[in-house]
């Protein structure tokens, strides 16, 4: 097996790792929301902190999901106007929604990557029902843009080496 074909699977094993640990995080937040309705409505009081842990779950899982969504080809993509053009015309316009792409995950890894170091060099923190420091919410939006713009280079790559058509994924609307 070529090395270029061992880190794809290397970085596929990767990216189904943080989804299956985004749909763990679900898991969790599905849990904490049925107990504090059933603690609701069995007038044992309320769980105050379950709108926050569900928050977090939320934004956690979201951002886990993403690179493996991308990969999949089941991102939201709305690509009507793609189907009417003529394939090299739609593939260029592909390689150039990749390119985008690869400038704005890089733009925000570097500038959720200073915040995090920022709020940590401050010492800010995020004051609800948990106290924490806020850098701990920055820093997995920063590594995990970092993963999404690899994968958009990897997505490039690949439909560079492919047929100069419009990509098949599964969220496909034509």
């Amino acid at each position: 097996m070529k090395l270029s074909a061992r880190l794809d699977a290397q970085w596929q094993r990767l990216l189904s790792a943080l989804a299956l640990l985004a749909c763990a995080l679900v898991a969790l937040m599905v849990m904490v929301i049925c107990a504090d309705v059933l603690v609701r409505n069995a007038k044992l009081g309320s769980l105050p902190w379950a709108t926050e842990v569900a928050e977090y779950t939320l934004y956690l899982s979201t951002f886990l999901a993403a690179p493996w969504l991308l990969r999949q080809g089941s991102h939201v993509r709305m690509d009507i106007v793609l189907k009417m053009l003529p394939a090299r015309v739609a593939w260029a316009l592909e390689a150039l929604a990749d390119v985008v792409a690869i400038l704005a995950c890089g733009a925000l890894t570097w500038a959720s990557a200073k915040a995090a170091l920022a709020s940590a060099a401050q010492g800010s923190l995020v004051f609800k029902i948990f106290v924490f420091p806020e850098w701990w919410l920055i820093t997995p939006a920063s590594m995990l843009f970092g993963v999404l713009t690899i994968e958009c280079v990897l997505r490039l790559q690949r439909l560079l080496s492919g047929d100069k058509a419009v990509r098949a994924e599964t969220t496909s609307v034509a």
